[in-house]
């Protein structure tokens, strides 16, 4: 049991891995894409480190500032957990703190300065600057030394992902001549590619970026089919299931979203690494990508589960652009 719950611990350690080679090496790549995986990070870090003491192995260890910034930086993947108001409420704080910053260096020419910028993956956005704000625990980005604190708390990442052998494997394959990701600065809402101009326009746009991470960037990206291309998308999606019905109910929208997948098993095993709580020993298939975990919960393999679940999100997102654009 820890044997397969520590190779998907060694797998999240090779992709971060394989975000630092892509963000030395790749070509066709200048983007925002390290940033919106900031949540991502902070589950693996949090989690590696939980693991690693609980095994009584010598691996690095939290000091306290690391273990509290950690422990927030997780929590950036489960924002729709929030209730729509106090979401739209978060989201938009750090939108106007950035609408008022671009405005004041900008000399206070109106509309006439950026104050979001997005990542474009192929023609679809795939993150924006405000998300980023919103994952990252930093009070004020405006502070010169804001930069220097999270390159601090990144030490601790790498010397646990070393700890674990993500250097053991070469890194992940990508393809960087067939995907071009860019980013591209917007004012919103004067000149910016939403025609909905307005809050709920924004917290849609939102969404979908979060969406477009996981099944345009990190799955077209990545060539081989990595236990990520699930954990990232399955995450987004446990938590939009009840985000959108709620959403739905309050704005009178009719978005649709198939919650056949929402299992919450599933999710503590993608979060937490804790198979244990919910797969016996005779579970694990140790040739699966994800160890089983979808087999013991919906008597799925992992390719028909990913199948359906990019397909659910798919049709979400394009929900989400035809009411937007």
């Amino acid at each position: 049991m820890q044997k397969a719950a520590f190779e998907l611990i060694q797998s999240d350690a090779r992709f971060l891995n394989t975000i630092i080679d892509i963000n030395t090496n790749a070509k066709n790549i200048d983007s925002n894409f390290l940033m919106m995986c900031q949540p991502y990070i902070g589950i693996f870090a949090d989690g590696a480190e939980q693991w690693c003491r609980k095994m009584g192995l010598a691996a690095p260890v939290f000091n306290k500032k690391e273990k509290t910034y950690y422990s927030s930086l997780r929590q950036g993947h489960k924002l729709f957990e929030k209730s729509y108001n106090d979401y739209t409420k978060d989201l938009m704080h750090q939108f106007y703190k950035s609408d008022n910053y671009f405005f004041r260096i900008s000399g206070l020419r109106k509309n006439a300065y950026y104050n979001v910028g997005t990542d474009i993956c192929n023609g679809e956005f795939c993150g924006n600057t405000i998300l980023c704000a919103l994952h990252t625990p930093i009070d004020d980005f405006e502070d010169k030394n804001s930069g220097d604190f999270i390159s601090e708390m990144g030490v601790i990442v790498g010397k646990l992902a070393a700890y674990l052998g993500c250097r053991n494997f070469p890194p992940y394959n990508y393809d960087d001549i067939n995907n071009i990701v860019i980013y591209k600065d917007y004012h919103f809402y004067h000149n910016c590619p939403l025609v909905l101009k307005n809050d709920v326009g924004f917290v849609l746009f939102s969404i979908l970026c979060n969406i477009n991470y996981a099944i345009k960037f990190v799955e077209n990206y990545f060539v081989e089919n990595i236990p990520q291309k699930f954990k990232f998308a399955y995450l987004q999606y446990y938590y939009l299931c009840d985000f959108i019905r709620e959403m739905n109910e309050l704005l009178n929208t009719k978005l649709e979203l198939n919650s056949s997948l929402k299992n919450r098993n599933i999710r503590n095993c993608l979060a937490h690494y804790g198979l244990g709580q919910f797969m016996k020993e005779t579970d694990i298939d140790k040739e699966d990508i994800l160890k089983g975990i979808t087999v013991k919960a919906f008597n799925m393999e992992y390719y028909h589960c990913k199948e359906l679940l990019y397909d659910y999100l798919n049709k979400l997102a394009i929900q989400i652009k035809y009411k937007i654009f």
